[in-house]
């Protein structure tokens, strides 16, 4: 659309959002390209405006499988056939509002009729109000004949139920209906860091922020005190135990703030990345904090360092769906076929670094994914494919975590409904296996 900046502001911020959610449904980009690009094309939008179509796609995209379960009811006619296929994301935006934001029926239909016409689809407009209309009276009834499964795709939510049964991946789906809170890992002196923040000290020193706001903006950061990383991701370096100067490879180090950990416990660390890009933002964050890592730019399947080191610690390429709460597009991202290869790239990876760590040393094999083909079963090919390896399990002296973390095998396994007392988790995997 040519006139985008001619549209009212209420409009704009619909269309903002139609846009963004066609990006990442129809060309699959990620949530954060879609966004960024949907509003530069625009750059009219004040930060309430801003916060509001983020609220807006951040919950259609957690809640698109009722959404689209309650439109289809309402709907002459499958969602698929309905032409222009914008009409549909137009529904999708207008029901968000009305099914799951505080905003007002008559404004949620009004708004999407006057962008239907704005757009070209003067025909349509009596569909549009039509179908929002009776939302708007059977709303309640509808929603409840559309379970909060259905906001999954089908065989993901199949292979949750495959690896923990149905009454987890049922608690796995409500989990990610709730946005994730911020969480920030410190150099040192938590406790005062909390005080300082207004955040809540987790039981891993990590720290919960109740209210964020622009985070750049926050105390210590440009001075390089803290930097954002979720408390489940903070956990494999934080299990690591290592004497000062250790060499430590962070195999998959991008954006960097588990070699941020290991630096500032006194590792020597070599950070290494397949993408040049990530590993900008990387040296940009070591800077900040002042802290220092050898930085590769280079595939974890082939990189070898010049002589063996003391660990290595992996946070393999994954699906991300253990980051649902922070990344809903995740869910609508990602295949079966895209499981399949990322498995073989964890599993190469883990048989590169095999090569080149010390006798006694300990490789750390983590996942952002709730996927066990991706963690458990991949740890379990490794050790049988090795026999020089053995895993060696975490206890519960050395974890201090919610119940039901640690497996029987001693591995830790995070799920987003853990510690939701305190505002959950991301889903998390780590295995310890040591060369013997």
């Amino acid at each position: 659309m040519k006139n985008r900046k001619s549209l009212p502001v209420d409009l704009q911020t619909r269309l903002c959002a139609v846009e963004v959610i066609e990006d990442i449904l129809l060309k699959k980009q990620n949530f954060d390209v879609a966004f960024d690009s949907a509003l530069r094309r625009f750059d009219t939008f004040e930060g309430r405006d801003v916060g509001f179509i983020r609220e807006l796609t951040m919950q259609l995209l957690r809640r698109l499988g009722q959404v689209d379960f309650v439109l289809q009811k309402l709907s002459d006619r499958p969602l698929s056939k309905i032409e222009p296929p914008r009409i549909v994301t137009i529904l999708r935006v207008a029901a968000t509002q009305m099914l799951f934001m505080d905003v007002k029926d008559h404004a949620a239909v009004d708004t999407a009729v006057r962008l239907g016409i704005a757009l070209g689809f003067v025909k349509q407009k009596g569909f549009i109000n039509g179908v929002l209309r009776s939302l708007g009276r059977q709303q309640d009834k509808l929603l409840a004949e559309a379970p909060v499964r259905y906001n999954t795709p089908g065989w993901l939510y199949k292979s949750w139920v495959a690896d923990y049964g149905e009454d987890v991946a049922d608690k796995i789906v409500k989990a990610h209906l709730k946005p994730a809170p911020v969480d920030i890992t410190v150099k040192s002196d938590a406790k005062g860091w909390a005080e300082k923040l207004g955040g809540e000290l987790l039981s891993n020193d990590s720290i919960r922020l109740e209210k964020s706001g622009r985070i750049p903006d926050l105390e210590g950061y440009s001075e390089g005190g803290w930097w954002v990383q979720s408390a489940a991701a903070a956990m494999p370096a934080q299990l690591m135990s290592f004497e000062p100067g250790a060499h430590i490879v962070d195999l998959c180090a991008a954006p960097g703030g588990k070699t941020m950990q290991l630096a500032s416990a006194g590792a020597k660390v070599t950070a290494v990345d397949i993408s040049r890009g990530r590993l900008e933002r990387l040296k940009e964050n070591l800077e900040r904090c002042g802290l220092d890592a050898e930085i590769e730019a280079s595939d974890g399947k082939v990189w070898k360092p010049k002589r063996p080191v003391d660990a290595i610690l992996i946070d393999a390429p994954c699906s991300a769906t253990g980051t649902i709460r922070h990344q809903p597009d995740v869910m609508h991202l990602k295949q079966p076929a895209d499981v399949e290869k990322l498995i073989e790239t964890q599993k190469a990876i883990l048989k590169n670094a095999a090569t080149f760590v010390k006798k006694g040393g300990e490789i750390i094999y983590c996942t952002c994914s709730l996927q066990k083909s991706e963690s458990e079963s991949v740890v379990e090919w490794f050790l049988n494919e090795n026999n020089n390896f053995s895993l060696k399990p975490y206890t519960v002296d050395e974890v201090n975590c919610p119940a039901g973390v640690l497996s029987d095998e001693g591995y830790i396994r995070l799920l987003p409904f853990h510690a939701q007392e305190k505002g959950g988790l991301d889903g998390f995997f780590i295995a310890r296996v040591i060369r013997t």
